[in-house]
């Protein structure tokens, strides 16, 4: 497998040697690669460039969980029904894959929030699944504090209001219907650098922070990980709406016509044993609600409700 880590400006070739079925291992090149360019060449027009991140549970690029992120399976299975096409990764900080969209360069990214209106940096996909709404998670002591003081769900309006409570998030994370409330704020850290929400997670563990806001299988994850445990408080001002995952492509004539081929096979995308399973994987035990069920009925109105702004 080829992968392409880029940084600002530069891109480092790295090639992945499988050591067993399980487990794989990157080794950095020297060989150094120009920014992804639209060309003729008949062998490149084959190839689908990924941006990806150093964010698990959405990709894990190494350890015990490695390629069994949410988006690592999606490009997998969105390959697996596109096999005419070749996938490149491309591994950049957060940051970086929203300049290359901006700059109209030829990469996707699988782990956007879907945004039914569009916008200029991005041409969507059709929704590939859903996450529960972002919630806000911290430690025990934390949570008990806060619902205390807030009750649940809390008002993430109040909370960031609260500067007794520092906020932590990765640099760069979007959270839908939240990010005009969050922009509002200064956060007390934006991080920036690999290991993304888990990172942020550590520093909440160790005192470094007191809270951050994500998805509920971000805390799953950690858990997981690590062993120790995170509470997830529901907010307020997105409670019971849920966040539709999508691809994202640059919003030019190659993004256009790369996102027109995905919708074209995301029925079978959604379907995907693989792809549910990993889904399941993450989801599990953070929610009383039937992860199937939520993500088979949620994409349901989806669709309808596309359907009906078509006809109107």
């Amino acid at each position: 497998m080829y992968i392409l880590l880029l940084g600002y400006g530069l891109t480092v070739a790295v090639t992945v040697h499988a050591a067993n079925t399980t487990s794989h291992t990157l080794q950095i090149t020297n060989e150094m690669q120009a920014r992804p360019e639209v060309t003729d060449d008949t062998e490149e027009k084959d190839r689908l460039n990924w941006a990806i991140t150093d964010a698990p549970p959405f990709h894990v690029i190494h350890g015990e969980y490695q390629r069994q992120g949410v988006c690592d399976v999606l490009i997998k299975v969105v390959h697996r029904y596109m096999s005419d096409t070749r996938p490149r990764y491309l591994v950049m900080p957060q940051p970086r894959i929203a300049q290359a969209l901006d700059n109209k360069e030829p990469v996707c990214f699988p782990c956007m929030i879907f945004k039914p209106e569009g916008e200029d940096r991005a041409v969507y996909s059709m929704p590939t699944h859903l996450y529960y709404p972002h919630h806000v998670i911290t430690d025990e002591n934390t949570a008990k504090t806060l619902k205390a003081l807030y009750g649940e769900p809390i008002s993430l309006a109040t909370l960031l209001a609260d500067t007794r409570f520092r906020l932590g998030y990765p640099s760069g994370r979007r959270y839908g219907v939240l990010q005009p409330l969050i922009n509002e704020h200064d956060p007390y850290l934006a991080r920036s650098g690999p290991g993304g929400s888990v990172a942020i997670l550590n520093m909440i563990s160790s005192g470094r922070l007191d809270y951050t806001i994500d998805y509920p299988m971000i805390a799953n994850y950690f858990q997981q990980l690590y062993n120790r445990n995170m509470v997830t408080i529901a907010i307020s001002e997105n409670d019971q709406q849920p966040v539709a995952g999508a691809i994202g492509c640059a919003n030019n004539a190659w993004g256009k016509e790369q996102i027109s081929r995905i919708n074209r096979v995301m029925p079978q995308i959604r379907q995907d044993p693989e792809f549910l399973e990993v889904l399941r994987m993450w989801h599990s035990d953070v929610s009383s609600i039937d992860f199937n069920m939520f993500n088979e009925q949620g994409l349901r109105a989806f669709d309808e409700a596309a359907g009906s702004t078509e006809q109107n």
